[in-house]
């Protein structure tokens, strides 16, 4: 309601107490910690975790779609695997998200630095929730089958690998919709179904075509649709 003070106890949110670092609007730390639920509602910048899983040589990239109890983009297909990072944690201890969500066990030294992504999104989600977030993002070349994952039922609810050009041509609108080369539906005992999937840009967790090709490393000359 327009004039009415969000407080964090309005604001249903994942894991409110998990502890952050507040970040400057220019990127800088600021030593300062604080809660979860407090940053997402004063709309501070923080840091996330972000690692996309190339596959088949780079030509595809596995995504994940997010739990339907999740406290932003509920249901979306995202990044591989993706989090917060809390205060104190270094890079490879950051890295714990691939495990955590994802089941699997990768050697920090296997990811590959893309770089800095600031994501500050155009809007308020409905549940009130801010997200300033700069993205320390990674990639991963791994062609693991999808059943050889243990996904975390909470965390997430599908995994799904799609060429990079059909997902770059999506968010750019070239085309309407992408079918997915393999997928997986991630039961809530934890097991896995092999299945079908489609998706259209409104399924999508929203990145530029910009982005995700400077990320996916779509421009490479030696990647073949």
């Amino acid at each position: 309601m327009e004039g009415t003070l969000i407080t964090t106890e309005m604001v249903q949110q994942n894991d409110p107490t998990e502890v952050l670092e507040v970040f400057s609007e220019d990127g800088l730390p600021t030593g300062v910690a604080k809660p979860r639920a407090a940053i997402h509602v004063d709309g501070d910048w923080h840091l996330a975790f972000h690692c996309w899983i190339l596959r088949n040589a780079g030509r595809e990239v596995l995504l994940q779609r997010r739990s339907l109890v999740k406290d932003t983009f509920a249901g979306c297909w995202d990044a591989t695997a993706a989090g917060h990072w809390r205060f104190g944690e270094s890079p490879a201890q950051a890295a714990r998200e691939i495990a955590e969500e994802l089941g699997v066990d990768v050697d920090f030294s296997q990811l590959e630095h893309r770089g800095r992504e600031r994501s500050q999104r155009s809007f308020v989600h409905p549940n009130g929730l801010i997200d300033r977030e700069l993205h320390e993002v990674y990639v991963l070349q791994d062609d693991r089958p999808l059943m050889a994952y243990r996904p975390d039922p909470a965390e997430v609810i599908g995994l799904a690998s799609f060429k990079v050009g059909d997902l770059v041509a999506l968010a750019s609108g070239q085309i309407t919709s992408g079918n997915a080369t393999e997928a997986v539906r991630v039961n809530p005992d934890g097991s896995l179904t092999q299945t079908e999937v489609s998706v259209r840009a409104d399924d999508l967790v929203p990145y530029s075509a910009a982005r995700l090709r400077r990320t996916l490393g779509f421009n490479r000359a030696d990647i073949v649709e």
